[in-house]
This record gives C-alpha cells, sequence and structure tokens, in this order.
C-alpha cells in the first residue's frame, strides 16, 4: 500500500516563505525529512521534501499540517496549490 496524504486546503505563510498542506494521513504518516509528491501533472515539482509536521486547530476541528520550504517548489512557477485541494498525494 501507498503511505498517502489528503490535501483538504493550502495556503501560504509569506512572512515565513512557507506552504502548508492542510488535511489527514490517509495512509501512512507524513514526517519532518520525509517526502511527498507534487504532481508534474499539476505543473508541481515532483518529489519535495517535508520541512515540518504539526497538528493545527481550524475552528472545533484538529487538521494535520505538511509544511513546505517555499524554495522546493520555487521551480514550478506555474503550479496552483488550490489544485492539490481533494488529492491524496503520495508521501515517504
Amino acid at each position: 500500500m501507498v503511505a498517502a496524504f489528503e490535501v483538504e486546503t493550502t495556503y501560504m505563510v509569506p512572512h515565513r516563505d512557507l506552504i502548508v498542506l492542510a488535511g489527514k494521513a490517509v495512509s501512512g504518516m507524513p514526517r519532518p525529512g520525509g517526502a511527498i509528491e507534487l504532481p508534474r501533472e499539476l505543473k508541481g515539482p515532483g518529489w519535495v521534501p517535508i520541512s515540518d509536521v504539526q497538528k493545527v486547530p481550524f475552528g472545533e476541528v484538529e487538521r494535520l499540517c505538511v509544511i513546505l520550504e517555499w524554495s522546493v517548489v520555487e521551480g514550478a512557477p506555474l503550479m496552483e496549490f488550490g489544485d492539490l485541494e481533494g488529492l491524496a498525494l503520495q508521501i515517504r
């Protein structure tokens, strides 16, 4: 079984140069130092390193957040992060 993380929403933290993918682990668990695939079919860079993973409250719900450094996605300027919402992305 392939480990995956389902993205519910994405957002950028501009003053920290971070991209946050908020969602839930489908199988396996993302971890700092691991990697997540941002699909090339969506103009993503492919496999990128995970900087951090945190549980963050969203109202009454707590979501798992995969945090990426902006520098790992700079090479994919045409990627729309909103296109990741609703997708289960592979993790390793």
